[in-house]
Parts: C-alpha cells; sequence; structure tokens
C-alpha cells in the first residue's frame, strides 16, 4: 500500500512561509495595532523597559513586539491591555470597520 505524505495538497505549501498571512492578507491591520499600542504606551508614560519588565521580558524583546519583528500572540496583546488598563473595545474604537477588509 502507497504512504501518502502531506505533499498531496501543494496548494498549501505557500502557507507554510513564516509570517505569510501578516504579510500578505492583515499587513496594515497588524501595524494599525501595533501603532496604537505603541501610542497607548507612550501616553500612559511607560517605558518600553517598563512595560517589558511586567511582561517578563527585557526592553529589547518589547520593542521587537512593538515593530513587529516579534510576532505579537493573543495573550500577551491582552496581557498588555491590562497593563495599560485598556479594554479591548477601548483599544479597537478608532478602528475602522473590518467588513471592509479586501483580500490583497
Amino acid at each position: 500500500m502507497e504512504h501518502y505524505s502531506l505533499k498531496i495538497f501543494p496548494i498549501f505549501d505557500f502557507m507554510k512561509k513564516k509570517d505569510y498571512f501578516t504579510h500578505h492578507f492583515v499587513k496594515e491591520e497588524y501595524q494599525a495595532i501595533l501603532n496604537n499600542l505603541t501610542s497607548i504606551r507612550q501616553e500612559k508614560g511607560y517605558t518600553q523597559y517598563k512595560v517589558g519588565e511586567k511582561l517578563g521580558i527585557s526592553d529589547n524583546a518589547y520593542s521587537k513586539l512593538e515593530n513587529g519583528h516579534t510576532k505579537l500572540d493573543l495573550q500577551r496583546f491582552i496581557f498588555i491591555l491590562k497593563i495599560f488598563d485598556v479594554n479591548l473595545s477601548d483599544f479597537f474604537k478608532d478602528f475602522k470597520d473590518f467588513k471592509d477588509f479586501k483580500e490583497k
């Protein structure tokens, strides 16, 4: 009996590339989220060092999150919002409607 590998679905190989979805589908939205985090941090008077310390990471590691060099996961995003004392609805209130999102 022949053994089939995952290569039977070559159409999905493109999705394995690092950050495919971030770079091709939601780049602008992701960058807007990071920019908003930076703005809120500065408005609250926090340094990258202070936020990193609260997250248990270095200021350099936090800088990489804020600049998009390290992917920001949902759990860490929510924790950062808690540090800033900002809820999700307030964070996203100024974002344009995502129903206008079109595949690029």
